[in-house]
Formats: structure tokens, sequence, C-alpha cells
């Protein structure tokens, strides 16, 4: 009895942890999470205003900019002039894991999302 509820006390945990966690997230990187997961080659026209919203955006990040900007110009993989934009949230010690997930992402991104990273979205976008 006790280790059924040392599992279902761990589970709670984790469950409020992760919902926590997902709540912290702004609302661009939960914008570029939808954008990333619903990307088919390039990105939609719908996709494109809400990516210019984020570029145009003042209260946004650089590094979500970076990522809004690098989508806006994603024409089945990242444009080259976007790419060191990109690495440099990867690398950074100061960005976000979020931003540095979503620009991995766009980085490696050949026509679409994969499955795993559309799991690595799903969790994002909540």
């Amino acid at each position: 009895m006790r280790k059924l509820i040392s599992v279902l006390s761990a589970l709670l945990i984790l469950s409020t942890t992760a919902n926590l966690a997902s709540a912290a997230e702004t609302k661009a990187v939960k914008a570029l999470a939808g954008v990333i997961t619903g990307l088919q080659h390039t990105p939609s026209a719908s996709d494109k205003q809400i990516l210019g919203q984020i570029v145009d955006d003042k209260t946004t990040t650089v590094a979500e900019r970076t990522i809004a900007q690098a989508l806006l110009n994603f024409q089945h993989k990242v444009n080259a002039m976007d790419k060191p934009g990109l690495e440099g949230i990867v690398g950074d010690a100061k960005a976000t894991s979020a931003t540095k997930t979503l620009a991995s992402m766009v980085l490696s991104m050949n026509h679409f999302p994969s499955a795993e990273d559309k799991e690595k979205l799903k969790a994002l976008s909540m």
C-alpha cells in the first residue's frame, strides 16, 4: 500500500510540474510551437501573419523574434542567412530551454517537423 501511495504521489508531482512548465511558456513560444507543428514545406498565409506579429511585437524576446523571422523565410529548410541567429540561440547559456528547442528544430527541419519534434511541440504549445 505504501508503495502504491508513493508511486501515485510521484505521478502527481510529475504531472503538476509538467503543467507548471507548460504554463510558464510565453505566448510567442506557444504560437511558434503551433506554427512549427503544422508547417508543411513553407508557412501558410495565416502562419505568416502570426509570425509577422511576433517579429513586430516589441514585448517578444530577441530569440523569439529570430525564430519567427527564420520561419517566415523557411522554404523546405532554414534559409542560410537565418542559420547563424538560430545557432546563436542554441549555444546561448541565457536562452530558455523552449527557445533552444525551437531553434534547434528549425535548424534541423527538412520540409516539416519530425514525429519526435511534434511531441516536443505539443508540450510547448499547451
